[in-house]
């Protein structure tokens, strides 16, 4: 389950939302050079997700174990680990238009000074979402 932010730059004491982590049917990634987010969802990956279902120990998550034991148990083609569906994940992603690159792991960055280095807001508020 994903989840926002209200934060603080310690830059330029800009306040802005940060989002992290995907959902139960969707995959947030940053640019690794502005921050900017870009969701993929399970959908849009199609087989390559089928695959790493396949191959998980377990569901993805309880929301979708049901799906996920059908697809381990009937979907024909080989799995991939982590590393390689992370792989596939930014290849689909694409380059972001400030010549940066979508990817898994990238931090968020402030929106106005693309500083990693940001603060909670006590005073802001945080989200849960799928």
């Amino acid at each position: 389950m994903g989840h926002g932010y209200d934060v603080i730059c310690n830059k330029c004491h800009r306040k802005f939302r940060v989002s992290e982590g995907g959902g139960f049917v969707f995959h947030l990634l940053h640019c690794n050079k502005c921050g900017k987010e870009k969701s993929i969802g399970f959908e849009e990956l199609g087989e390559i997700h089928l695959r790493y279902l396949k191959g998980l120990p377990g569901p993805y998550c309880v929301a979708t174990a049901e799906h996920d034991r059908h697809i381990k148990e009937n979907y024909p083609s080989e799995s991939l680990n982590e590393d390689e569906y992370n792989f596939e994940i930014e290849k689909m992603a694409g380059g972001c238009e400030c010549t940066g690159e979508f990817k898994v792991d990238a931090s968020a960055r402030c929106t106005g000074c693309k500083s990693k280095s940001f603060t909670r807001d006590p005073n802001g508020c945080e989200i849960m979402y799928d």
